[in-house]
């Protein structure tokens, strides 16, 4: 995937947004300066919502979306409208698309928020929108997310396009293992072995049940899995709460050291709230149109299930019936309206040329079409498809050809991907009323919050130990009961007992096939991009196990690097790192767009990113930065080759936008 235009109209600090954003292999990056809301991130969610689209809930949030400046010039003009379109260029089966994603937002005479979309495939135009007919809409929005999700999909996208700072706070404390295991199996598509994996233990234990007679014996077996089932619940509900805390406690540890020190906060907590409001209104954003989207795949289900599937249990019976007809109609069959009416012309010919002097009778009728249908050979013969016209045959061909594209997966996907959003929403929430909290009682507040959530971490993970405990106890319980009649073996329960465990072996399999190529890729990154152990990185182990997965560094006097010692920089560089790698040996390839680029990177840092990262990162590198990330003439001279654009957003305080110039900081 390859981005080539960013259009944005009237979108926040954009009035007028047209940029050229294609780059060529000896030049991959584009280099976007700016100063601190000078519309960096607005630029970065322009091509986001122009991807996945922009979910405006009501009127009022239409007018905090539309371009200040042209608001105030517009004041209550119901025809103002937000415009983002993107081009962007992908392959499928190795050809080459182009492809074109225009997305209007307008207010309709109800002051109610509507879309319309239009997507250009290599010329071909789908177009849908809020006043498109259900059916065809989810069918036409079907296709559009299909050819999204084939070049980057939603759930994927944080990976390939993020900040910088928050990249480094997924290596803080105890995220790594747990960044790098969704990473893996996200982007390198192992999740769907896991899940048969899982699917295929359930359906084990309940042969398992089937097959004990003894009725006692059978009922401590279930009491034993319901049992391990609530387990594992609770593990999952007090796991949400530990993350919960452990993301609280990721936020807010800066906060809570420089409290402890004393210093003045003010500035920073009215920074972080605004940051943390904006998260907050995204998920919320995200479901609402997940909600929307929902409801309309089950108002419409009958199209995206029902028909599908009555269409592929009747399909043999239709094409026999079809057949049959065809047949039929090849024998020179006539249909009874056309005799009719030959009969009507064959006697209107003979008494115009006098060749009959009166009106046939019934009878006479009646003994001109049997001779017409004897002299054209036409099998008379009756079916039991007699009563199929014509029409009906027609309607029959359209149903065998009836295309639909199933929804649920695409809805399950966004799914997951949301619950994990909204998991984090209410500890977002608490974090925003403690910083407000912060921002009239200063440091005590946040002294407080911080040590009561460091023991609540200490009390979940006591917590998810002892119930981890439990289900081992209970697991050996459940073994004595995995056996088989060897007399009379259960066929499937053989074949399942081996399913499980093979499917475990072949996401395993896979991870392996990709571990080496990973490991020494990511090697060769850190030994020139980690200043502080440049040259003395000896190997990076990743495990061989998706249930456990996780990454270690050794230096090359034989002792591991503990990632938890490293400072902030550091971390920045190894998940940046780690995020390079699933892009080169992942199941995607799309560009990569970093915002704050330099993060909490020192000096040798910044030099060593600059010369031997971004240059390879990817066949298209966006970077938003700073004049004091990349400094214009110490900074910008190591990637200058690699550059094949360079753009600087000024901000017009007066007219309140944002305007695009040529070069890097030109004045």
């Amino acid at each position: 995937m390859l981005i080539t235009r960013i259009i944005a109209k009237n979108f926040k600090t954009y009035r007028e947004l047209d940029l050229d954003l294609t780059v060529n292999e000896e030049q991959p990056i584009i280099l976007i300066g700016g100063e601190n809301g000078g519309g960096k991130t607005t630029l970065f969610q322009a091509i986001y919502y122009a991807l996945y689209g922009l979910k405006v809930k009501d009127f009022e949030h239409f007018n905090k979306l539309q371009n200040a400046g042209e608001r105030a010039k517009n004041e209550g003009n119901s025809s103002n409208k937000i415009e983002l379109e993107i081009h962007f260029t992908g392959k499928v089966l190795h050809n080459d698309y182009k492809y074109i994603i225009k997305r209007l937002y307008t207010i309709n005479a109800q002051n109610s928020p509507v879309e319309a979309v239009t997507l250009n495939l290599n010329g071909d135009v789908f177009q849908y929108g809020t006043a498109t007919p259900h059916a065809e809409r989810v069918k036409k929005e079907a296709e559009v997310n299909k050819i999204i999700k084939a070049n980057l999909p939603q759930e994927l996208s944080k990976y390939f396009l993020f900040d910088a700072m928050e990249a480094g706070n997924l290596l803080k404390d105890e995220y790594l293992n747990r960044v790098i295991k969704e990473n893996i199996e996200n982007v390198m598509g192992f999740n769907k072995y896991i899940q048969l994996g899982n699917a295929t233990n359930i359906l084990t234990q309940e042969y398992i049940a089937q097959g004990i007679e003894i009725e006692e014996e059978r009922n401590q077996y279930k009491n034993l899995l319901e049992e391990k089932k609530k387990i594992k619940e609770l593990i999952v509900a007090t796991n949400t709460h530990y993350e919960r805390a452990l993301s609280y406690s990721l936020s807010q540890k800066e906060f809570y050291e420089s409290a402890k020190e004393g210093k003045n906060l003010q500035a920073n907590i009215k920074e972080q709230i605004q940051l943390v409001e904006r998260k907050i209104e995204d998920i919320l954003n995200r479901e609402t149109l997940f909600i929307e989207q929902s409801e309309r795949f089950l108002n419409d289900i009958e199209i995206q299930v029902f028909i599908p599937k009555l269409i592929s249990i009747i399909q043999n019976e239709i094409e026999l019936i079809l057949a049959e007809k065809s047949q039929k109609n090849n024998n020179d069959f006539i249909e009874p309206e056309h005799i009719t009416k030959i009969s009507e012309k064959v006697i209107a010919f003979l008494k115009e040329n006098n060749l009959i002097e009166s009106e046939l009778t019934n009878e006479q009728k009646g003994l001109l079409k049997e001779y017409i249908i004897k002299k054209s050979n036409q099998d008379n013969t009756k079916t039991d498809y007699d009563f199929i016209d014509k029409n009906d045959v027609t309607n029959l061909e359209q149903l065998l050809g009836w295309s639909s594209i199933n929804q649920f997966n695409i809805i399950e996907q966004q799914k997951e991907s949301l619950e994990k959003e909204l998991a984090t929403l209410p500890n977002l929430k608490i974090q925003l009323l403690d910083l407000r909290k912060s921002d009239v009682g200063g440091g005590d507040e946040i002294i407080q919050s911080f040590e009561a959530n460091e023991l609540k971490i200490k009390e979940h993970k006591e917590t998810i130990k002892g119930y981890k405990s439990d289900i081992e106890k209970l697991d050996t319980k459940i073994k004595k009961f995995d056996l088989s009649d060897e007399e009379v073996p259960n066929p499937k329960l053989e074949l399942l007992k081996k399913l499980g465990p093979l499917f475990t072996k072949v996401s395993n399999a896979l991870l392996v096939n990709k571990k080496s190529r990973i490991e020494e890729a990511m090697k060769n990154d850190l030994n020139t991009t980690l200043v502080a152990y440049e040259n003395q990185i000896d190997r990076v182990e990743l495990s061989e196990d998706l249930s456990n997965l996780s990454f270690k560094i050794y230096h090359k006097a034989g002792n591991e690097i503990y990632l938890e010692e490293l400072n902030a920089a550091s971390k920045q560089i190894i998940i940046q790192v780690l995020l390079k790698s699933l892009h080169y040996f992942g199941d995607y390839n799309p560009p990569v767009m970093i915002d704050t680029v330099m993060g909490y990177l020192d000096e040798s840092s910044r030099a060593s990113l600059l010369e031997n990262y971004f240059p390879k990162l990817s066949h298209q590198t966006i970077l938003l930065s700073t004049d004091s990330e990349i400094r214009k003439h110490i900074d910008l001279e190591k990637i200058e080759n690699f550059i094949a654009k360079k753009f600087t957003l000024v901000r017009d305080k007066e007219n309140q936008l944002t305007e695009v110039v040529e070069g890097y900081f030109p004045n």
